[in-house]
């Protein structure tokens, strides 16, 4: 059926779930650009809302059904259909099925729906996902994926929800129990099976020229689609997703090229994208999607409003290899305040050997990094940037190199030219929601050792920490985040942990690390800044150790792609003949098709999920 141009006789049923019961602007927006094509809106929420949240739901809908966290989408979707009623729903022109999982519109949905009403369809959607064969869950009804609208946005024509078909699947089917099952029993298997009984189906973004780039062009074609095919979404989970799936299918470069886009020549608020992702994402997944590595000239300035007040500050905890930092300090040109903070010894032995760039002294009474951070705190009040520092002990254990070295690091990329510091203010000023830049990990020598899984052995320790700090972000324990593992940092005022000095005491990594998570808590990311000239340095550093373990993983292991042969390391499936393996991975899918064929379907579908139970994988 047709719909009658500008009829808004539709029904929508908005699913939605916070784990925090909280609702982004983004929403509200969303909801607001679609309500006046919708003559009923309910909201159907799987668990609770805050009280504020549930009230400005209820100016925008007709009515809010709050429900038990269960059932997945599918199981909210299907609670909407419920509570609202078959027969009602049937009165409507379609019903539109749409969940919290994208921002948009970025295009008016009346582009949508203007080219939509005049196709003689059954049900249709935004997006689809192309056919995966052989099914990567093991356990759909056709052995494989089967193409399909992706059900973030679905909609459903009066004839269709007539239909005794749709009423049957609808009614007889079982809320899901897991992830698994409510992609393989719902949303991959709902367009082919109404498709075999006869209706028509179709989405509203042509990508039928990625078909056979990508399984999900909506992930990893999202800017081409956006630019030409005006598509009105992006799914929020283009910037925090398993990393390994943008590996798995590019170079990782889909979802910040479709971000610069919308920033540069679109309308949408971007900021509503970065207010629901801080509040709720892991910084380091975040990070890894859009790139928040800033390579910056050192002998180029970029353009800057000038406005900007900074300080400089510079924990002295050992001047005795002062003169290794005075060219640094030279750098800071006379428009920054430069600080140095130290015990009264430390900056006596400065004030006697190194007069050349005027400063100002703090002192503090124990030489300690806690100590000299709550007086950068202190002293950076009334500034907008502002840079610690930290003229550190390298003569901890030999050879003294490996720490001399990672000084190198920190100072080369935080100040290690006038365009540097110039250029790292310039980058505040163009990202608004940066809160902190902090220089690249240091991975030589026995700093590669002390990095352990990247918490430093201490991942308890900080969740702890960032739990007391009343911070409700996402600390996951496989996620450690890029901190400034000297103590070395910018950072915009506005992200500084604002309880001044009654921070409680912890060791020094813990609090590093936990800065990261107080900073995005405050709404800021945090970026890792390169110095252009080091970052060639760090480029020959991380090939040169990815190639080298990749000879000895490869031959244990055997090459493929890099998630299969993490994961060949992690359950210790060595690998002697990958020619070998290779057969019998082929043998394994021949007896998986046979078994399919000649088991019954039921049957063959339950065995499937307990092998998968059995192996862990569900």
């Amino acid at each position: 059926m047709k719909i009658t141009k500008g009829s808004s006789n539709r029904c929508g049923i908005f699913l939605y779930y916070d784990r925090q019961g909280k609702a982004d602007e983004y929403v509200f927006y969303l909801l607001k650009s679609l309500r006046p094509f919708l003559k009923n809106l309910l909201i159907v929420c799987n668990g609770e809302l805050t009280d504020e949240t549930k009230k400005r739901f209820e100016g925008i809908a007709n009515e809010v059904l709050i429900r038990e966290n269960e059932g997945f989408d599918v199981g909210g979707y299907r609670a909407g259909i419920f509570h609202i009623g078959l027969d009602r729903l049937a009165e409507y022109d379609e019903t539109i099925l749409f969940n919290y999982t994208f921002f948009g519109p970025l295009y008016p949905f009346a582009e949508m729906f203007d080219k939509m009403d005049k196709m003689d369809l059954d049900f249709w959607g935004i997006t689809r996902h192309y056919k995966v064969e052989p099914d990567p869950y093991g356990v759909n009804r056709y052995g494989y994926m089967p193409e399909h609208i992706q059900s973030h946005f679905m909609s459903l024509r009066k004839d269709f929800i007539k239909s005794d078909d749709y009423r049957k699947f609808i009614t007889d089917m079982k809320n899901p129990q897991s992830y698994i099952e409510s992609i393989c029993e719902y949303e991959t298997i709902f367009t082919k099976y109404f498709e075999d009984k006869g209706y028509r189906w179709d989405t509203y973004v042509d990508s039928s020229e990625y078909k056979e780039y990508c399984y999900c062009p909506i992930m990893f074609y999202i800017k081409d689609m956006i630019e030409k095919q005006r598509c009105p979404i992006i799914k929020r989970r283009s910037f925090f997703t398993d990393y390994n799936d943008f590996l798995l299918n590019s170079c990782g470069e889909p979802s910040v090229l479709a971000y610069d886009y919308i920033k540069n020549n679109l309308s949408y608020d971007t900021d509503m994208i970065w207010d629901n992702l801080l509040r709720l994402e892991n910084m380091t997944e975040i990070s890894r999607a859009m790139h928040l590595n800033y390579m910056l000239p050192s002998s180029e300035a970029y353009e800057s409003d000038g406005d900007t007040k900074t300080i400089v500050c510079v924990y002295v905890e050992s001047s005795g290899h002062y003169e290794r930092y005075a060219r640094y300090l030279d750098n800071v040109c006379d428009d920054i305040e430069l600080y140095l903070i130290g015990t009264d010894d430390e900056l006596e032995t400065i004030q006697k050997n190194y007069i050349k760039r005027s400063y100002n002294k703090a002192v503090i009474k124990e030489n300690d990094y806690i100590t000299a951070y709550e007086k950068f705190v202190s002293l950076s009040a009334g500034y907008d940037i502002a840079g610690m520092l930290v003229m550190a002990d390298v003569e901890i254990e030999k050879p003294y190199s490996n720490y001399d070295s990672w000084q190198y690091t920190d100072w080369e990329n935080l100040l290690g030219t006038e365009c540097i510091i110039s250029n790292i203010i310039a980058t505040f000023e163009e990202n608004g929601r940066l809160g902190m830049l902090v220089p690249p990990t240091p991975y030589h020598g026995i700093l590669f050792e002390k990095q352990a899984d990247g918490w430093q052995n201490s991942y308890e320790e900080v969740a702890e920490y960032v739990k007391k700090c009343g911070c409700d972000v996402s600390c996951k324990a496989n996620e450690p985040p890029a901190a400034p593992f000297g103590g070395s940092f910018f950072i915009r005022t506005n992200a500084v942990d604002n309880r001044g000095n009654n921070i409680e005491r912890t060791k020094k990594n813990v609090f590093l690390m936990a800065q990261v998570y107080t900073v995005q808590n405050r709404g800021y990311y945090t970026g890792i800044c390169y110095n252009n000239d080091y970052a060639a340095i760090e480029t020959t550093n991380l090939d040169y150790m990815m190639r080298e373990l990749n000879k000895v993983v490869f031959e244990k292991y055997g090459p493929s792609y890099h998630k299969i042969v993490v994961d060949r390391i992690e359950n210790d499936q060595i690998i002697r003949n990958p020619v070998l393996e290779g057969r019998k991975q082929k043998i394994k899918r021949i007896i998986i098709n046979v078994l399919r064929r000649i088991m019954p379907e039921k049957i063959y579908i339950k065995a499937r999920a307990r092998y998968m139970k059995m192996r862990g994988w569900e």
